[in-house]
């Protein structure tokens, strides 16, 4: 199967959808044996109705009738092919639209609201097998993901784990679902085998992509005192410290801790690293007799023209013009 052959299966109208185009109603993919029953009211799917002998599953989800609240006992990626949908996952409104993508753990309550013509929703359904299998020890690093990763292949369960991906329509993953799909729906003697290979790709991807969305928090929780110390370090070494080298020392992702700090400080890590440098610099306009070179040098700039262009920026006045102020104790915000 080639990937036009793909589009035209998925495009196509199967027999559930034959039957929810007329009535709008959801329709069970099975006898109702795979729906458990739960003490909170939300049915859990049993993964041994999609999975048989086997770890990878792949399903596109059915059109034109809502899908009720429901849970798995399986991880699931669900993979925007084509059009947009919305969810509820959680109990918070989702949408995803052509691209986009959304990782779930087991137990994640969620539904799906009707689905039109052009709306393709693909699930990727993995049992925690295919995770094991994938990432044996040491687990790779990649901040929420590789976080992810961890409780999938732990027993502990903590409910409402899921990441939202928006890598746009012509990432890799786009290609990575359609070649998945393509040995899933046309299978020969090596494509359960190119699938289980497939599944520690796909992840790793995803652990380039992401971008930190809605619930996300790392597990375990990020302990109070670990964002101050690396707060601390940004302060201690404010005029030479990178993104890199900080998550490097603190064990972050890098993309994942910039965007902890901003959503944590309001700022950008570069914009908090600028503020405390020009703060220092001001600072020391102030109470030292060094000159503006020295100062500048000393707080991590080596071109005085940019020196003196964000200094004005942050402040109203050049350095020298801070510097002969009539008061020397200009405010200035830390």
């Amino acid at each position: 199967m080639n990937h036009l052959q793909l589009d035209d299966l998925l495009r196509g109208l199967d027999a559930v959808e034959g039957i929810q185009i007329r009535t709008r109603e959801n329709v069970n993919d099975f006898d109702g044996g795979e729906l458990a029953d739960e003490p909170d009211g939300i049915p859990r799917m049993r993964g041994s109705y999609f999975f048989g002998n086997d770890f990878v599953s792949i399903h596109k989800h059915h059109r034109f009738a809502a899908m009720p609240i429901h849970k798995h006992d399986f991880i699931e990626l669900n993979y925007m092919y084509s059009g947009s949908c919305n969810q509820w996952i959680d109990g918070k409104e989702i949408t995803l639209c052509q691209g986009d993508a959304c990782l779930m753990d087991r137990n994640v309550p969620h539904g799906i609201a009707p689905l039109g013509e052009n709306d393709i929703l693909v699930n990727l359904l993995l049992r925690k097998e295919a995770i094991d299998s994938a990432f044996p020890q040491p687990l790779p690093r990649g901040g929420a993901v590789a976080s992810f990763i961890a409780h999938a292949m732990s027993e502990r369960q903590r409910p409402g784990r899921y990441i939202v991906f928006r890598p746009g329509e012509g990432g890799r993953l786009h290609g990575l679902m359609r070649d998945m799909m393509c040995e899933f729906y046309d299978p020969d003697d090596y494509s359960a085998d190119l699938l289980h290979h497939y599944v520690p790709v796909l992840l790793i991807e995803l652990m380039r992509i992401y971008e930190l969305d809605l619930n996300y928090e790392p597990d375990p929780p990020l302990q109070r005192g670990v964002l101050q110390d690396v707060l601390a370090y940004m302060e201690a070494h404010s005029e030479s410290c990178t993104l890199a080298e900080l998550a490097e020392r603190f064990h972050f992702n890098s993309k994942y801790l910039g965007s902890l700090l901003k959503s944590r400080t309001g700022l950008t890590f570069t914009e908090w690293v600028q503020r405390k440098r020009l703060n220092r610099a001001a600072r020391l306009l102030m109470e030292t007799e060094m000159s503006i070179e020295e100062i500048a040098r000393l707080c991590g700039y080596e071109s005085m023209g940019f020196f003196y262009k964000k200094f004005k920026a942050r402040f109203g006045r050049t350095p020298y013009e801070f510097r002969s102020a009539p008061s020397r104790s200009s405010p200035y915000s830390p």
